[in-house]
């Protein structure tokens, strides 16, 4: 597919990608993003902070910086930005947005391997065609044509690779914008439906049951929610049916979505999902009244709720092997909050300007999850095509919930193999919220059991400072907060070790992590508390 693809973006095929500047788009795609007028000032101030960093051009275009992060490089050429620009009404702020398009268009409107990228060129035309008005308002009448010629072009770029694409959900993403340039341009009727038939059968194929997509990742979820409902209110008017069917699908969706989100108002740290803007999850699941605020197991997650508490846990189910490419070893790990405190969870995914390390982030260790001899509960590395896969190690592991007790129970066949060790952790929330009682076990699994050892890691919220008393069998944990928690446990030997916690806007963030001990032997058990001292 990449051979196919260099070969239709070729010098020799160039007029292929060639735009009709006298297609016209209308505003039809609805922005329900928030804006900020202060980000306005300060992107005229020449600093930008995009994809979690502050860059200062020191006035000069953003579009000629070289070297910037993967993230800030992402966001500024996706265009999500402009939306900061639309509902303004001073002229040379505006001004100010359709120079930089046209600034872009001067520098990139032709086409570039890395700058139409598909995903990143199918998130740019949605948000050129959510701000139009914006786009060609302030412009002259040649601008105008410009704008639409390059907008065209990007929409037959994406149309021409879109068969081509190997990642599946960025094959989804590109659908999704030639369904919304559909949508706002002046396509027969029979193509717009055909476009909405193509994005259909994608979602059939790559969104579960339950309403989550395949690769497990709550980032990936909300980027295809955000770019979805834009697409309702326009549909509505064309075609009601087809507007109702993608309405109850959103709706799953949105369902799935708010499963894993944390009383602290951010999805969990699973499967490449790292810290993501409260905003713009707040926008995305406040289209919805929709809310799933009770003890569920879905797609191989468990969600405890209690009062103010939360706990998200993974079966560490192995998404297909096509959408495994940034799913992490994390099989029975969690994260628990209980109001806007983080109490423990996972690492993240490797920050962008580590890339060597994307691969360390992902195993077992980087999760608070049990292991044994620190080895990941799947594979990972390995000959290509196959090196960044996530590829299952063992059985299916398996996950129910007690719905009377509020305890999920998860079990990891991944060291029977191995180890003939079966791996099981029983997680019950309590007392508001207040109180998360874990118990992690052992037990043979029908073959020669082989001598290990068992290491369980909890990986505590940046800021939170982990004290223990020699000779007490109890941690005291302070949050920023000022919140006081207690971590007790029995049938092993803990340690307070450093940590990382990688944050969107702070990159890696130092913490610490409890590490608990135990020989790796069949009847091993080990318990342990979470609980919340009295203010």
């Amino acid at each position: 597919m990449s051979v196919a693809d260099r070969a239709v973006t070729s010098p020799l095929f160039s007029w292929t990608l060639s735009g009709d500047s006298d297609e016209s788009y209308a505003p039809r795609l609805v922005e329900f993003r928030p804006a900020d007028g202060q980000t306005v000032i300060e992107m005229m101030d020449g600093k930008y902070l995009l994809g979690g960093t502050l860059v200062d051009t020191g006035g000069v275009s953003p579009f000629a910086l070289r070297d910037v992060p993967p993230a800030f490089f992402a966001e500024l050429h996706s265009f999500g930005w402009l939306r900061h620009f639309s509902g303004l009404r001073d002229a040379g702020q505006r001004r100010f947005a359709a120079t930089l398009v046209s600034d872009w268009i001067g520098r990139h409107g032709s086409f570039s391997r890395t700058v139409w990228a598909p995903a990143l060129t199918a998130r740019r035309v949605l948000n050129w065609l959510k701000n139009i008005a914006l786009l060609t308002g302030e412009a002259t009448p040649e601008q105008q044509r410009t704008i639409r010629r390059v907008l065209a072009s990007q929409v037959q770029s994406l149309n021409l690779r879109q068969s081509l694409i190997a990642e599946p959900s960025e094959k989804l993403l590109a659908v999704t914008a030639l369904a919304g340039a559909a949508l706002c341009g002046d396509e027969a009727e029979r193509t717009l439906l055909a476009r909405f038939d193509a994005l259909e059968r994608l979602l059939d194929a790559q969104i579960d049951d339950q309403g989550l997509h395949l690769s497990r990742n709550p980032h990936t979820q909300l980027q295809l929610l955000s770019e979805l409902i834009p697409l309702r209110p326009g549909l509505a008017r064309r075609d009601a049916d087809r507007a109702a069917a993608l309405s109850r699908r959103i709706e799953t969706m949105q369902r799935a979505l708010d499963r894993l989100i944390l009383t602290t108002s951010e999805p969990g740290y699973f499967n490449g999902c790292g810290q993501l803007p409260v905003d713009l999850v707040l926008a995305v699941t406040g289209q919805s009244n929709i809310r799933t605020a009770t003890s569920s197991v879905a797609s191989g997650y468990g969600v405890l709720v209690d009062g103010h508490g939360k706990v998200i846990a993974d079966s560490g189910l192995v998404p297909p092997a096509a959408h495994a490419g940034k799913a992490h070893a994390g099989g029975l790990s969690f994260e628990f909050s209980c109001g806007n405190t983080l109490v423990a969870g996972n690492c993240g995914p490797a920050p962008g300007q580590l890339p060597e390390s994307s691969v360390l982030f992902r195993h077992t260790a980087a999760h608070s999850a049990p292991t044994i001899d620190d080895v990941s509960n799947a594979h990972l590395g390995g000959p290509k095509p196959l090196a960044t896969r996530l590829r299952r190690r063992g059985g299916l592991p398996s996950i129910t919930l007690d719905a009377q007790e509020n305890t999920l129970e998860l079990t990891s066949p991944a060291y029977a193999g191995r180890y003939g060790l079966l791996l099981t952790r029983r997680l019950t929330l309590m007392g508001g919220g207040h109180t998360l009682v874990g118990q992690d076990r052992l037990a043979q699994s029908g073959r020669q059991a082989r001598p290990g050892d068992l290491v369980i890691r909890f990986h505590l919220a940046p800021g939170a400072t982990a004290d223990r008393t020699e000779g007490e069998d109890l941690i005291r944990i302070t949050y920023r907060s000022g919140e006081a928690w207690t971590f007790l446990w029995e049938g092993a030997h803990a340690e307070i070790e450093e940590s990382v916690r990688n944050s969107r806007h702070f990159g890696l963030s130092r913490t610490e992590q409890i590490v608990l001990n135990a020989p790796a032997l069949p009847e091993t058990e080990i318990a342990w508390v979470f609980t919340r001292q009295s203010a």
